[in-house]
């Protein structure tokens, strides 16, 4: 049999340039028409980029001698600061809140552009399979409120290449790019993860110890704004959201037991895979070894955040990477059929994860006026409930991929050892 002819680079080119137009039209239609933002589940307030915007007050403040951690007279909700300390010099770098919007559109493009590196679709079912992922609700608002998730999405977008890279100083890059993110917002450490990447063991372990040292100066340089994080970060619940308690907090029961609970669950299924080798001896071929790797970060740094905390929708950018290698996989005939049907089952929950949330919101928006509201209420629970299972599938799933890489990473380096 004849195999299929590979896209050329204008093939390529076009694809994506296409890609892109359709997703800046479907954002469009939302920026002329912000009512209709509503109807996918994203509620504007004030207008856009608000996340940028409290960034940049929260900066003045600094800058005009106010606490910053306190309620801040200069934001629109009196939002306090809730991130590192390092975001309040964003004044020094000449930004203010009258920069806003173009500061907002800036990282917004900048991302689209980010993201189409990485979404090269070769067939017109992949087109539209990137394209339900970068127009899903959680990117559009990220985009529309200009989180700064928007940022560690651009600082850790060269990570894979620097580890992918011929030379050695370049590669050991990577800690440094690992340890801005985490100064910045903390659940970027889980990319440390990435660092045992396959290279000559002395390599690796100097990667470790860098990002050891790096981390443990970030940590003591951050370990106030942690205090003031824990009292006064905002609570994420309900559509729109995500987490591994999302379940125990919509029914009432909060507190350290429910978490344990769910870690508990999570260390139970990374023990399984470990000791029984889920995934066989697996490895991706090496022309996919970006494509792995950029899977692994987006699942290290989604799989962190589920299963420590509950998060705003727009965390779910990092899904950008996951996308290219859950599309590859269960066509690859090199790849065992254990690891073709996980990766089957987790690009539809991928699909499902991203799309139940705004279609549910779409639901309520019609039955608005028609039920009470006391109903919609009960309604947006059960709705909410019902997709935990989603949830839950997809992130264990992506706890079979990560074990698999951390255990092998590990032989690798102590058999070198050895």
């Amino acid at each position: 049999m004849t195999e299929p002819a590979k896209p050329t680079l204008l093939h390529w080119s076009l694809r994506i340039g296409l890609l892109g137009m359709v997703t800046l039209y479907y954002w469009a239609a939302f920026f002329w028409h912000p009512v209709w933002l509503r109807h996918i589940g994203i509620i504007q307030y004030k207008g856009w980029f608000l996340d940028a915007f409290a960034l940049l007050a929260s900066s003045d403040a600094a800058a005009m001698g106010l606490d910053p951690y306190a309620p801040n007279p200069l934001d629109y909700f009196h939002r306090a600061h809730v991130y590192s300390h390092w975001w309040l010099h964003l004044h020094d770098l000449g930004l203010t809140r009258s920069d806003v919007v173009w500061v907002g559109a800036s990282l917004g493009g900048a991302f689209l552009l980010t993201a189409l590196w990485r979404l090269r679709p070769a067939s017109s079912r992949q087109f539209f399979w990137y394209l339900a992922v970068l127009c899903s609700s959680p990117v559009i608002l990220a985009v529309d409120r200009a989180n700064n998730d928007l940022v560690i999405f651009l600082l850790l977008a060269p990570l894979v290449p620097c580890l992918l890279s011929r030379h050695g100083a370049i590669r050991l890059l990577a800690p440094l790019l690992v340890i801005v993110a985490a100064m910045l917002k903390y659940y970027p450490a889980a990319a440390g993860l990435l660092l045992l990447t396959a290279a000559p063991r002395q390599e690796v372990r100097m990667r470790v110890v860098i990002t050891l040292g790096l981390l443990i100066l970030a940590g003591w340089g951050v370990a106030g704004d942690l205090a003031h994080f824990g009292q006064i970060g905002p609570r994420p619940e309900g559509l729109m959201s995500f987490g591994a308690m999302a379940f125990f907090n919509t029914i009432g029961w909060i507190g350290w037991v429910p978490k344990a609970l769910c870690l508990a669950i999570g260390l139970a299924v990374v023990a399984a895979c470990w000791f029984r080798q889920v995934l066989q001896d697996w490895q991706p071929a090496p022309e996919r070894q970006s494509d792995w790797l950029h899977f692994l970060l987006g699942a290290v740094l989604l799989t962190g955040c589920f299963f420590l905390n509950m998060n705003y929708g727009y965390r779910w950018i990092f899904s950008i990477w996951l996308a290219p290698f859950l599309w590859m996989l269960p066509g690859d005939a090199t790849a065992p059929g254990v690891v073709r049907r996980l990766a089957r089952g987790m690009r539809w929950l991928l699909l499902l994860a991203l799309w139940w949330d705004p279609v549910c919101c779409v639901i309520l928006n019609w039955l608005t006026g028609v039920l009470p509201g006391g109903t919609l209420v009960r309604l947006a629970d059960g709705f909410f409930i019902a997709g935990q299972p989603i949830n839950w599938a997809f992130f264990l799933g992506l706890l079979v991929f990560l074990t698999h890489f951390a255990r092998h990473g590990l032989d690798h380096l102590r058999a070198r050892a050895a």
